[in-house]
Protein backbone atom coordinates (compact mmCIF):
# COMPACT_ATOMS: atom_id res chain seq x y z
CA UNK A 1 0.00 0.00 0.00
CA UNK A 2 1.09 3.53 -0.73
CA UNK A 3 2.70 5.16 2.33
CA UNK A 4 0.64 8.35 2.06
CA UNK A 5 -2.64 6.45 1.74
CA UNK A 6 -1.70 4.49 4.84
CA UNK A 7 -0.82 7.72 6.69
CA UNK A 8 -4.20 9.18 5.66
CA UNK A 9 -5.93 6.11 7.07
CA UNK A 10 -3.94 6.42 10.31
CA UNK A 11 -5.08 10.05 10.51
CA UNK A 12 -8.72 8.94 10.05
CA UNK A 13 -8.51 6.16 12.66
CA UNK A 14 -6.26 7.79 15.30
CA UNK A 15 -6.51 11.52 14.53
CA UNK A 16 -2.73 11.95 14.29
CA UNK A 17 -0.41 12.92 11.44
CA UNK A 18 2.47 10.48 11.37
CA UNK A 19 5.55 10.09 9.19
CA UNK A 20 8.16 7.33 9.10
CA UNK A 21 10.87 5.67 7.09
CA UNK A 22 10.63 2.11 5.80
CA UNK A 23 8.04 -0.22 4.31
CA UNK A 24 4.58 -0.96 5.63
CA UNK A 25 3.79 -4.63 6.06
CA UNK A 26 0.03 -4.11 6.53
CA UNK A 27 -2.78 -3.13 4.18
CA UNK A 28 -5.36 -2.11 6.80
CA UNK A 29 -4.88 0.18 9.78
CA UNK A 30 -5.83 -1.69 12.97
CA UNK A 31 -8.01 0.19 15.41
CA UNK A 32 -7.10 1.21 18.97
CA UNK A 33 -7.00 -1.66 21.50
CA UNK A 34 -5.55 -0.28 24.73
CA UNK A 35 -5.21 3.31 25.92
CA UNK A 36 -2.05 2.30 27.85
CA UNK A 37 -0.28 1.07 24.71
CA UNK A 38 3.23 2.49 24.30
CA UNK A 39 4.61 4.14 21.19
CA UNK A 40 6.82 1.11 20.55
CA UNK A 41 3.88 -1.30 20.87
CA UNK A 42 1.70 0.90 18.65
CA UNK A 43 4.48 1.26 16.06
CA UNK A 44 5.00 -2.51 15.85
CA UNK A 45 1.27 -3.25 15.73
CA UNK A 46 0.18 -0.51 13.30
CA UNK A 47 3.28 0.12 11.18
CA UNK A 48 5.17 -3.18 11.44
CA UNK A 49 8.78 -4.15 12.13
CA UNK A 50 10.29 -2.65 8.94
CA UNK A 51 9.60 0.97 9.97
CA UNK A 52 11.82 3.43 11.85
CA UNK A 53 12.18 7.18 12.47
CA UNK A 54 8.51 7.48 13.42
CA UNK A 55 7.49 11.09 14.00
CA UNK A 56 4.20 12.79 14.81
CA UNK A 57 3.01 16.27 13.90
CA UNK A 58 1.63 17.86 17.03
CA UNK A 59 0.03 21.21 17.72
CA UNK A 60 2.36 23.39 19.73
CA UNK A 61 1.81 26.80 21.34
CA UNK A 62 4.71 29.27 21.06
CA UNK A 63 5.62 32.29 23.16
CA UNK A 64 4.88 35.66 21.47
CA UNK A 65 8.58 36.50 21.17
CA UNK A 66 9.35 33.28 19.21
CA UNK A 67 10.81 33.96 15.78
CA UNK A 68 8.63 32.92 12.85
CA UNK A 69 11.64 31.16 11.29
CA UNK A 70 11.68 28.83 14.31
CA UNK A 71 7.97 28.08 13.96
CA UNK A 72 8.33 27.50 10.21
CA UNK A 73 11.30 25.18 10.77
CA UNK A 74 9.39 23.26 13.45
CA UNK A 75 6.28 22.83 11.33
CA UNK A 76 7.93 22.24 7.92
CA UNK A 77 7.94 18.43 8.12
CA UNK A 78 4.34 18.31 9.33
CA UNK A 79 3.21 20.62 6.56
CA UNK A 80 5.04 18.55 3.95
CA UNK A 81 3.49 15.32 5.24
CA UNK A 82 0.00 16.83 5.33
CA UNK A 83 0.51 18.18 1.80
CA UNK A 84 1.55 14.72 0.54
CA UNK A 85 -1.45 13.09 2.20
CA UNK A 86 -3.88 15.63 0.72
CA UNK A 87 -2.26 15.49 -2.71
CA UNK A 88 -2.49 11.71 -2.75
CA UNK A 89 -6.14 11.83 -1.63
CA UNK A 90 -7.02 14.24 -4.46
CA UNK A 91 -5.16 12.06 -6.97
CA UNK A 92 -6.97 8.90 -5.83
CA UNK A 93 -10.38 10.57 -5.99
CA UNK A 94 -9.60 12.06 -9.41
CA UNK A 95 -8.46 8.69 -10.73
CA UNK A 96 -11.59 7.00 -9.36
CA UNK A 97 -13.83 9.67 -10.89
CA UNK A 98 -12.06 9.38 -14.23
CA UNK A 99 -12.48 5.59 -14.21
CA UNK A 100 -16.19 5.90 -13.34
CA UNK A 101 -16.67 8.44 -16.13
CA UNK A 102 -14.95 6.19 -18.65
CA UNK A 103 -17.12 3.23 -17.65
CA UNK A 104 -20.30 5.30 -17.84
CA UNK A 105 -19.22 6.63 -21.21
CA UNK A 106 -18.73 3.07 -22.51
CA UNK A 107 -22.18 2.07 -21.24
CA UNK A 108 -23.79 5.03 -22.97
CA UNK A 109 -21.91 4.37 -26.20
CA UNK A 110 -23.28 0.82 -26.25
CA UNK A 111 -26.83 2.06 -25.61
CA UNK A 112 -26.49 4.69 -28.35
CA UNK A 113 -25.30 2.01 -30.80
CA UNK A 114 -28.31 -0.15 -29.90
CA UNK A 115 -30.65 2.81 -30.35
CA UNK A 116 -29.15 3.67 -33.74
CA UNK A 117 -29.45 0.04 -34.81
CA UNK A 118 -33.09 0.02 -33.68
CA UNK A 119 -33.80 3.28 -35.51
CA UNK A 120 -32.13 1.98 -38.64
CA UNK A 121 -34.18 -1.21 -38.49
CA UNK A 122 -37.41 0.83 -38.30
CA UNK A 123 -36.70 2.66 -41.54
CA UNK A 124 -37.25 1.07 -44.89
CA UNK A 125 -33.99 -0.30 -46.08
CA UNK A 126 -33.12 1.44 -49.37
CA UNK A 127 -31.39 -0.41 -52.14
CA UNK A 128 -28.37 1.82 -51.72
CA UNK A 129 -26.08 1.45 -48.74
CA UNK A 130 -26.23 4.59 -46.62
CA UNK A 131 -25.05 5.65 -43.22
CA UNK A 132 -27.50 6.81 -40.51
CA UNK A 133 -28.14 10.54 -40.50
CA UNK A 134 -29.06 12.78 -37.64
CA UNK A 135 -32.41 13.54 -39.33
CA UNK A 136 -33.36 9.86 -38.95
CA UNK A 137 -33.27 10.00 -35.13
CA UNK A 138 -36.50 10.02 -33.15
CA UNK A 139 -35.58 12.57 -30.45
CA UNK A 140 -38.54 11.67 -28.23
CA UNK A 141 -37.36 8.06 -28.16
CA UNK A 142 -33.78 9.15 -27.41
CA UNK A 143 -35.08 11.33 -24.55
CA UNK A 144 -37.14 8.43 -23.18
CA UNK A 145 -34.12 6.13 -23.30
CA UNK A 146 -31.97 8.69 -21.49
CA UNK A 147 -34.60 9.23 -18.77
CA UNK A 148 -34.85 5.45 -18.17
CA UNK A 149 -31.17 5.33 -17.16
CA UNK A 150 -29.90 5.74 -13.62
CA UNK A 151 -27.98 8.95 -14.07
CA UNK A 152 -26.13 11.40 -11.87
CA UNK A 153 -28.43 14.35 -11.00
CA UNK A 154 -26.20 16.76 -12.96
CA UNK A 155 -26.43 14.49 -16.01
CA UNK A 156 -30.23 14.40 -15.66
CA UNK A 157 -30.29 18.21 -15.59
CA UNK A 158 -28.10 18.29 -18.67
CA UNK A 159 -30.44 15.90 -20.53
CA UNK A 160 -33.54 17.87 -19.46
CA UNK A 161 -32.05 21.19 -20.54
CA UNK A 162 -30.78 19.74 -23.82
CA UNK A 163 -34.23 18.39 -24.75
CA UNK A 164 -36.30 21.33 -23.44
CA UNK A 165 -35.84 23.46 -26.53
CA UNK A 166 -38.41 24.06 -29.17
CA UNK A 167 -37.68 22.88 -32.68
CA UNK A 168 -34.56 21.04 -31.50
CA UNK A 169 -32.69 19.39 -34.31
CA UNK A 170 -30.60 16.26 -33.77
CA UNK A 171 -27.50 18.22 -34.76
CA UNK A 172 -28.19 20.85 -32.07
CA UNK A 173 -28.83 18.15 -29.47
CA UNK A 174 -25.58 16.37 -30.27
CA UNK A 175 -23.64 19.65 -30.29
CA UNK A 176 -25.16 20.67 -26.91
CA UNK A 177 -24.27 17.31 -25.37
CA UNK A 178 -20.72 17.38 -26.80
CA UNK A 179 -20.15 20.90 -25.44
CA UNK A 180 -21.42 19.87 -21.98
CA UNK A 181 -19.19 16.81 -22.00
CA UNK A 182 -16.26 19.01 -22.96
CA UNK A 183 -16.95 21.26 -19.95
CA UNK A 184 -16.89 18.23 -17.62
CA UNK A 185 -13.59 17.04 -19.14
CA UNK A 186 -12.15 20.53 -18.58
CA UNK A 187 -13.23 20.29 -14.92
CA UNK A 188 -11.47 16.92 -14.61
CA UNK A 189 -8.32 18.41 -16.14
CA UNK A 190 -8.39 21.21 -13.56
CA UNK A 191 -8.71 18.64 -10.76
CA UNK A 192 -5.79 16.71 -12.27
CA UNK A 193 -3.72 19.93 -12.36
CA UNK A 194 -4.17 20.20 -8.57
CA UNK A 195 -2.34 16.88 -8.34
CA UNK A 196 0.74 17.06 -10.64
Amino acid sequence: MNKHNYCRRIMEVYGVIVDFEGNISRTNVPGPIDENETLKGWTNRVLGDDVDDVSFSLQHTYAPQTRMSTIIDDSHDAAQQAKKILKNTVKNKTDRLKEELEQESLKHQKKIKKLLAKQKAKKEIPLEVSSPKADDLDLEEVYGLAKDLTLHPITEQLIDSAFNRESLTPEELILNLVMSLNLRVDELDKLRDLNP
